[in-house]
């Protein structure tokens, strides 16, 4: 009974773990009358977000993206080996949270959420053999940390008698502008060794500071907070997420495309821009005139725009700072293997390590990749993803790089020591947003000072808690939605989990 009325109380406290972000008016009409021309540079998740609305609204849009296929990061590309075999390659296993509520709409609009199943567990294996399952640990905010207790992850004794660690405090208080302005300067690890955390507790910490492809001592506490806020602390869904069942080509891209297409949005694969022009207060990108212009291409892809485009810093020095400010991570790796030998059958699809010096998870593809499944069926082997989020900071050649990653796995799963490699694939990339410490001040809004151009992607300030997958796609939607407004027509809902912690 007592603990019903806490749920209450604190779901009414947080608004029922959704707000809206905009008002819609049903009143306005929802489609244009006359012909605008948009250009959307970039096929990820905000690029998406924003050629599809715009593109259901009756606009002319025209979507480019360098790559050969759609998705940017949830693209899917084809790859081949030496012996003919063939299959489907990403760019590393993703996480749809169930509180990704504009990005989940849109699945569910074009037929996406069918391939989702729920994952049985999020699962932590520490390096002396501990496990730190989530599967029973309470979901409700504030009760899901005491659970946290109850189930092993700290001694409540190591908390209340650790005055430092009381600072944890503020992650109940976030707030983005006082928390960036208070923690945007301070690294996690500062921030951790300050406050004393229990090693368990700190263990769990990094695993959300992995999600922003930082080391912890790059990887502003601010943005952790508002992490732990995002994922943790705003809604009562818990960390159990959905994944697809299937490749990203056939769960999402195949379904964005044929929305896209119905309506009349042109795709532009393998169409890189390299520079943009403005004249007569149009854009021009390659020989084509647009009314507006969204750049939705990686912060790489951006810098480089930026620099390419002097009509930026004529037209705004504000707004040419801001994108030149913009960093990528220092790199991240995913190491993909077929084996001869299988395991994992025990354990969930995907599962967090703690990290010696590469690896921070493995990914077990064989249990639910079609093409995987039926690979590993032959030699009664399984397909393994092995994800870097941060390389270290010492560059390692390819082949110690494939070592070291290869010795931490055998050290959670020494029972493949012996088995046999029979492919494998390395990608190793420097596009990732950047959250480091001092970036956040600088980093720009959807909304520039020059007319018509907006921004949109996971480095764009949005007003709204959203990060990764769903912050990119909101920033699309938002980015649509001021251009809807412009001619007056009814903007889409954007919703939110509460932007203010419980205690702000």
């Amino acid at each position: 009974m007592f603990k019903s009325f806490l749920q209450s109380r604190i779901r009414n406290k947080l608004s029922a773990y959704s707000v809206a972000i905009n008002q819609v008016d049903p009143a306005k009409p929802k489609t244009v009358e006359s012909s605008n021309k948009v250009a959307v540079i970039g096929g990820g998740l905000a690029g998406i977000g924003a050629a599809s609305l715009l593109g259901e609204r009756g606009f002319d849009v025209t979507l480019f993206e360098r790559n050969p296929y759609l998705g940017g990061k949830v693209g899917a590309w084809d790859v081949s080996f030496g012996d003919g075999y063939a299959t489907k390659l990403d760019h590393g296993f993703h996480a749809f949270f169930k509180h990704y509520y504009n990005l989940r709409l849109f699945m569910e609009k074009i037929g996406a959420t069918r391939h989702l199943k729920t994952i049985d567990d999020y699962l932590v294996l520490a390096k002396d053999g501990k496990h730190f399952s989530f599967k029973n640990v309470e979901t409700t905010p504030l009760l899901n940390i005491w659970s946290l207790g109850k189930n092993k992850f700290f001694r409540f004794r190591d908390v209340l008698f650790n005055r430092p660690s009381w600072r944890m405090g503020e992650f109940l208080e976030y707030d983005e502008a006082k928390t960036f302005a208070h923690y945007d300067a301070t690294s996690f690890e500062e921030f951790a060794t300050q406050a004393r955390l229990p090693l368990p507790l700190k263990l769990i910490f990094n695993t959300f500071a992995r999600a922003f492809f930082a080391p912890i001592d790059k990887l502003s506490t601010a943005e952790l907070m508002k992490s732990f806020h995002f994922f943790y602390l705003s809604h009562d869904f818990g960390l159990l997420y959905d994944y697809f069942d299937a490749d990203y080509q056939e769960a999402l891209i195949a379904p964005v495309s044929r929305h896209l297409n119905q309506h009349n949005v042109s795709i532009r694969l393998n169409h890189p821009v390299e520079e943009t022009r403005r004249e007569n207060d149009r854009f021009t990108v390659g020989s084509e005139a647009f009314d507006y212009l969204i750049l939705a291409s990686d912060v790489v892809g951006t810098n480089d725009i930026c620099k390419n485009s002097p009509w930026i810093k004529a037209s705004s020095e504000k707004t040419y700072s801001k994108l030149m400010s913009l960093k990528a991570s220092d790199g991240y790796a995913v190491y993909r293997i077929w084996l001869d030998k299988r395991t994992g059958d025990g354990l969930p699809v995907f599962i967090i390590t703690e990290k010696r010096d590469v690896l921070d998870s493995v990914t077990f593809y064989h249990q639910f990749d079609r093409s995987a499944a039926e690979w590993a069926h032959g030699p009664g082997g399984g397909v393994y993803e092995l994800h870097c989020y941060a390389l270290p900071s010492a560059a390692l050649a390819e082949a110690d790089l494939k070592a070291a990653f290869l010795a931490e796995f055998h050290s959670y799963f020494p029972e493949l020591r012996e088995a046999r490699i029979v492919y494998d694939h390395l990608q190793i990339r420097h596009d990732f947003t950047a959250f480091y410490t001092h970036l956040n001040k600088n980093r720009p809004e959807y909304k520039t000072a020059i007319p018509n151009l907006y921004l949109a992607g996971d480095w764009v300030k949005t007003g709204t808690p959203a990060m990764l997958m769903e912050g990119a796609y909101t920033s699309g939607v938002l980015c649509a939605n001021s251009i809807l407004a412009k001619h007056g027509l009814r903007e889409e809902s954007v919703r939110s989990v509460p932007t203010r912690g419980i205690f702000a």
